[in-house]
């Protein structure tokens, strides 16, 4: 599949750190990108250097991290309760729709959940046997977490960590949580990037832990954040991402939670853990100001964990009531969804306007699937009904089959609309050194990132009613975004402008447009007459804002055909 509209800077920055040479400073379209910490930037890099310059190299990456995740829950799984536990718990998560979708994506969520899930390993290590090594891996994994995505790769362990210590008074853990050994270790891997930035970007500390972070939690980032899920959708998506899992949640909840919270017997401490796992991450974000619907990801592996736990008991103890209330939840569950189904949409496009239009191209697929799901939901029951837990379970992992399948089939469909490989394809053999690459007006500059990366071209953005905007003040030279009368400027120059739009946004002020090309909701046209590799002169025109390719560029081998079509 091609690289979509969000996922896509997360590709074209390590490309730009490769070809620039300069792995410290990220880059986006040429200017630079002090938003977010720089480790996915510099494995993506090194995956551009082993598997070539391609959208499958990047995607190995996250392939790999999430590989190490479904491991990760096993083993901790496997520590808190029994190895059972952890096979079942790591099925639950693979097989969870929202799992595996957003591991179609390249996300730094990926990186916080994984080193999460490592740290809270370390952390049991340390309590079961007081080494201190353990508390080296805790700090260890805490640094490459901040490295991820910020703060709240350190937050997440240490809140889990610190407040597990307290409801179990184990003040030994004190010891685990100040090792000068790991505390210096934890300086030593993250303090010298923020240096360096600082030193090189002065102001970056303060756009990059006080702006981006800070502020953006508190709603008062600037420039202000434009997509946010409401908290209802919010925890919506949380229950969603765990289908077809998520109706042993309510009874798996209330099974593990422990009797006396407060005063726990050593046998409760996991279930414990697990519950402030999952706590601490999803009211962080019901807290926050911004919220999107991958930032559950982080708590998944714990929820998967207590759902895994319950699988287990339901494997001892068959004739359980809870079970049987949890199969009767799918009827109601399924006949929810249906109900919710314009809700979601109406979630969707207000969250990304790229969904306009594309549930209803998933309702042949989704007939087809539906079919399927049903015998195996009704074999589910009967088998829960009767007794016979093993081919339960089979009928209803067999049913998570059944919405991978559906939900890779729509990724399959939906991902030729929200990415713009199909234009970057078009565009490479057309562009010559004179023409200008324009993107239509969008909300967030970085999902203009496909289009750079397909066409391997800077891209100038048009910027309406002061979006896109930039955070970080930039250079002249790096500022891409221009204003409406300049693009009607370059329209009516002598240059051969080549502007990509969305239908439901329009530039509609601009003359003797030609479309050349038109696919899902969005068009690609010129300002002049048309002819296939037609050369124009570079332009002498200023507004051009050096749209030429860089040296690296120019003189680097045209393996872009591997780019994912």
């Amino acid at each position: 599949m091609p690289l979509i509209r969000p996922e896509a800077m997360y590709a074209q920055i390590p490309l730009e750190m490769l070809q620039s040479g300069d792995w410290l400073t990220p880059r986006l379209n040429g200017a630079r990108y002090l938003d977010k910490p720089p480790l996915l930037y510099w494995m993506n890099l090194i995956a551009f250097k082993v598997g070539g310059i391609s959208g499958e190299s990047v995607r190995w990456t996250t392939f790999l991290i999430g590989l190490g995740e479904v491991l990760a829950t096993l083993v901790i799984g496997a520590l808190l309760f029994s190895r059972l536990t952890g096979w079942l718990s790591a099925i639950v998560l693979i097989s969870s729709i929202g799992f595996f979708a957003m591991h179609q994506q390249i996300l730094p969520d990926h990186l916080i959940t994984l080193t999460l899930i490592c740290s809270i390993i370390f952390l049991w290590c340390w309590r079961s046997q007081p080494r201190w090594y353990y508390s080296l891996g805790f700090y260890f994994c805490c640094a490459l977490g901040l490295l991820s995505k910020g703060f709240i790769g350190l937050f997440f362990p240490l809140a889990i960590g610190v407040t597990f210590a307290l409801i179990t008074r184990q003040r030994r853990f004190w010891r685990f949580f100040f090792h000068p050994g790991a505390l210096l270790g934890f300086i030593a891997l993250t303090v010298p990037w923020f240096w360096l930035m600082e030193l090189r970007h002065p102001g970056f500390l303060n756009f990059h832990l006080v702006n981006e972070q800070i502020m953006r939690f508190l709603g008062k980032r600037s420039p202000a954040d434009v997509q946010s899920l409401p908290l209802v959708g919010f925890w919506l998506f949380s229950f969603i991402w765990l289908m077809p899992w998520t109706p042993f949640l309510p009874t798996a909840c209330i099974a593990i939670w422990p009797k006396n919270f407060m005063s726990p017997s050593p046998e409760e401490e996991g279930r414990i853990l697990l519950v402030l796992w999952a706590l601490v991450v999803l009211l962080f974000f019901s807290l926050s100001s911004t919220r999107i619907e991958y930032y559950t990801l982080p708590a998944l592996p714990a929820l998967a964990l207590i759902i895994g736990w319950r699988l287990e008991l339901y494997l001892k103890e068959p004739h359980t009531r809870a079970i049987k209330l949890s199969i009767l939840l799918y009827a109601f569950l399924i006949i929810g969804m249906i109900a919710l189904l314009p809700v979601l949409e109406s979630i969707c496009v207000n969250n990304r306007r790229e969904f306009i239009g594309m549930f209803g191209q998933l309702q042949p697929l989704a007939h087809r699937s539906a079919l399927v799901f049903a015998i195996l939901l009704v074999a589910t029951t009967i088998t829960c009904w009767r007794g016979v837990p093993q081919f339960c379970l089979f009928s209803l992992f067999g049913a998570a089959l059944v919405l991978l399948f559906f939900t890779f089939q729509s990724l399959r469909v939906l991902s030729p609309h929200l990415s713009d490989a199909w234009v970057g394809d078009f565009l490479r053999d057309q562009v010559q050194p004179g023409d200008a690459v324009v993107m239509g007006n969008i909300e967030e500059f970085e999902y203009g990132m496909s289009l750079r990366f397909y066409t391997q071209r800077r891209v100038l953005m048009v910027q309406r009613g002061e979006l896109p905007a930039f955070g970080f003040p930039l250079k002249p030279s790096e500022n891409f975004l221009i204003t409406t009368d300049t693009l009607l400027e370059l329209w009516k120059g002598p240059q051969r402008v080549f502007l990509l739009v969305d239908d439901c946004s329009p530039e509609n002020y601009l003359p003797n447009t030609t479309v050349l090309q038109a696919r899902g909701g969005k068009r690609l046209i010129v300002n002049h007459a048309y002819q296939r590799a037609q050369y124009l002169p570079p332009s002498p025109d200023p507004l051009y804002l050096k749209m030429e390719l860089p040296p690296q560029e120019k003189n680097a081998n045209r393996s872009y055909d591997t780019f994912t079509r």
